[in-house]
């Protein structure tokens, strides 16, 4: 769950990518847990937004549901630490923990394009019936809460490679334990 340590760790995460010039290359790693590990609310305070996500887990929504919801209410995620560190190069290499590998819910995909929207956010919390307080309510309908799309020149800089999947972990352990005389 989000705390205070990933609201700071996210403030320096963000600070350093706006910090960077632009003939410099930003090196982000990154792997499955940075969506609570990389807090940072946007409209909203953090107590409210891990209150949010306690909700999301136990309403049954999916990983990519619940990162809808989440980048939309972020400063850091959908996109937005490219965006602080754009002109630079930036280039993320990921570990997948997620199903299908998608770039935008690794880590609620901090330096890629999101197409999911506003409303599509709005529409997960309807699915579940989550009533959101007023004040999630207000940041999922501010359009300064959007997500960078597919085409954003913020993201013209940014390149994205993941280099290590669940699947390719199972398969070498398989191979591993089968190598040894393991049915």
């Amino acid at each position: 769950m989000p705390d205070a340590a990933s609201e700071a760790a996210a403030g320096r995460a963000h600070a350093l990518a706006a910090s960077v010039r632009e003939e410099d290359v930003l090196l982000v790693l990154l792997s499955g847990g940075a969506s609570s590990l990389w807090a940072a609310p946007a409209g909203i305070d953090l107590e409210t937004k891990t209150a949010l996500t306690r909700g999301l887990l136990k309403s049954g929504a999916d990983i990519h549901e619940m990162n809808t919801v989440r980048r939309h209410l972020s400063r850091i995620k959908g996109g937005r630490l490219a965006k602080a560190a754009y002109p630079a190069k930036l280039l993320t290499l990921a570990i997948s923990d997620v199903p299908g590998d998608v770039p935008e819910a690794i880590g609620s995909g901090p330096t890629v394009a999101d197409a999911k929207t506003l409303s599509d956010a709005r529409a997960v919390l309807e699915k579940y019936h989550i009533a959101p307080p007023d004040a999630i309510a207000r940041a999922l309908q501010d359009p300064a809460n959007e997500t960078l799309k597919p085409g954003d020149k913020e993201l013209s800089a940014a390149r994205f490679v993941i280099v290590a999947r669940p699947r390719a972990a199972l398969d070498a352990a398989a191979r591993l334990t089968e190598a040894r005389g393991y049915k």
